[in-house]
């Protein structure tokens, strides 16, 4: 479940990293390939790749909160906030994801050049390089993803959403080369996963078109989760899921539509039970909030459950939405099609309605992406929180439009850094229509 059971020993480690420099330096050449050396670098390598872990769980339950995934049932101001579209810039609840993200790219930085500072010329192709460089990316790539805004560098002046994602495609295609050069499949492919991923974003339909294709079948990367501390727990379960805390459940739009006896998805299209979509529900079963049915996501059900950050389908996808964009209406449905026959459901109607084939792409996507972080991002880039939102709206006007689409930047971010205006007025937070 996690990658490794050394980061058992990584705070003692970064303990002893933070007051002596010198733990990893080299005074004998000829102990560059000692077991007690290389297993130190092994455990700050796979400590940088934990940290993303540790901090994207979090994204995945924010980012649910703000699309129509999930709902607040609990009693936090923070989650309420997020789930009512209330969230700006100062006061996000969200400030501690971008941190930790960022966390995660300055811990990778010294820990390359503690690699260089051992291995010499040689770090430039081992495999904990590709690990380093890849997992570094990925962080960046999903502060692109969910936040307006960002800085790329420690100190570094602010950068736009499209900037940091542009930057990402860079990084990850570095990391591709050191993951080949180093013989690091599995860091190469989640890297090249990224990179169609962040091509899309930006809209570079070839190449997020190639990238996607080259993605081998049955490809997964999870992020892994343990129950050695609550700190390697599968937060999303360990917060908002039954028999755990019922602090946040399913969208009440979902409600009608789940079998609660198979506690699945009821798919709207066939009638059919949709296993991408896993939800729990036993009649009488409220949130923490004493009021509120209670619908819990089944998809992970434990602490040790890992979350895919992204895999062949989600390549499909990429597919399937490139050729939309071309124009490839019937391409499109083929590759949707060919996702819904994989896990037993009829095909959808095909159709030569370019707002249908979009409507098909919306479930979709909602389904084969179900929290794992996605809902948030997909609906800012397609311009459709508003129209997701609007029936949502309740009788007291409590998830009123326009709402934020997108996560600020960190507050605490912005203010430690000399390079960025930290006023409310100078930081962005882009809003759906009404």
């Amino acid at each position: 479940m996690k990658i490794t059971n050394k980061l058992v020993i990584l705070t003692s480690l970064l303990a002893f990293l933070a007051c002596d420099d010198d733990l990893l330096t080299v005074q004998d050449p000829a102990r560059y390939t000692s077991p007690d050396l290389d297993g130190a670098l092994d455990a700050v390598a796979n400590g940088v790749e934990g940290d993303l872990y540790a901090t994207h769980d979090g994204f995945v339950a924010y980012s649910a909160l703000a699309s129509d995934e999930y709902q607040h049932t609990g009693t936090w101001a923070g989650w309420d906030d997020v789930d009512h579209g209330r969230f700006k810039y100062g006061t996000a609840a969200t400030d501690g994801i971008m941190n930790g993200y960022l966390r995660v790219r300055w811990f990778a930085k010294s820990t390359k050049e503690r690699l260089e500072n051992v291995l010499g010329t040689a770090a430039a192709t081992d495999p904990m390089m590709a690990q380093i460089q890849t997992t570094k990316a990925w962080a960046l790539l999903m502060m692109g993803e969910g936040f307006c805004e960002g800085v790329i560098e420690e100190n570094g002046d602010v950068v736009t959403d499209v900037q940091m994602t542009t930057a990402a495609v860079a990084e990850l295609t570095t990391a591709m080369a050191t993951a080949q050069a180093a013989g690091a499949t599995a860091y190469y492919n989640w890297a090249l996963a990224g990179r169609a991923r962040a091509n899309l974003w930006l809209g570079n339909w070839d190449a997020a078109l190639a990238d996607a294709k080259a993605v081998p079948e049955g490809f997964v990367h999870y992020a892994q989760y343990s129950g050695n501390s609550s700190r390697q727990q599968n937060w999303i379960v360990f917060v908002a899921t039954i028999g755990y805390n019922n602090a946040g459940g399913v969208r009440e739009k979902w409600w009608p539509m789940v079998d609660t006896d198979a506690e699945m998805l009821i798919d709207p299209y066939s009638g059919q039970l949709d296993s991408r979509v896993e939800i729990w529900h036993d009649p009488g079963t409220i949130g923490v909030d004493g009021k509120t049915d209670y619908y819990s996501q089944w998809k992970y059900k434990d602490g040790e459950a890992d979350v895919p950050m992204t895999h062949s389908d989600e390549m499909k996808l990429i597919e399937a939405e490139v050729y939309y964009q071309n124009g490839n209406l019937a391409g499109a449905q083929t590759v949707l099609n060919g996702l819904r026959a994989t896990v037993g459901l009829d095909a959808l109607p095909i159709t030569t309605d370019a707002s249908v084939v979009m409507e098909y792409l919306l479930h979709e996507t909602f389904a084969e992406l179900w929290v794992e972080g996605r809902r948030m991002s997909y609906l800012h880039r397609w311009g459709k929180t508003a129209d997701i939102f609007r029936p949502l709206n309740d009788a007291e006007n409590l998830r009123p439009l326009p709402r934020p689409t997108k996560f600020p930047m960190s507050y605490s971010e912005a203010t430690y850094n000399t390079n960025i205006d930290n006023a409310l007025s100078a930081r962005c937070l882009p809003m759906s229509g009404n």
